[in-house]
């Protein structure tokens, strides 16, 4: 398995470090949803998303710029109290909205986001 994360992670076949944020969402004392974000640095590795991972998305977000990701951190498209993860990476600004955890037996989680606009 340390092979695996060894070759995702590794420089010259594209691994980098990037940031992500997890926002969560919690009830002010006046009752309204605020929502922050803990960013978290991870290593991984990040490719423009082929036409067929880009198959798997619904057809709004297939038109967008979209990267696959590889990475030993736990992304997350959200989930109850948590919106989608952000991924910071290049400049921009990338939402999680496919998030396969292969933790068990792969150690990594592959993922999919979208260019959100700024």
């Amino acid at each position: 398995m340390n092979d695996l994360l060894d070759i995702i992670t590794d420089p010259d076949l594209g691994g980098c470090t990037f940031q992500y944020g997890r926002i969560t969402e919690t009830v002010n004392e006046k009752g309204r949803a605020e929502f922050t974000e803990e960013k978290f640095t991870a290593e991984g590795n990040i490719q423009p998303a082929p036409g067929k991972e880009r198959e798997a998305l619904p057809d709004a977000e297939r038109m967008k710029a979209s990267i696959l990701i590889f990475t030993p951190a736990l992304l997350s498209a959200g989930e109850e109290k948590e919106k989608a993860d952000r991924v910071y990476h290049g400049g921009n600004v990338y939402r999680v909205i496919l998030a396969e955890p292969w933790q068990q037996h792969a150690g990594f989680t592959k993922a999919i986001a979208v260019l959100e606009p700024q």
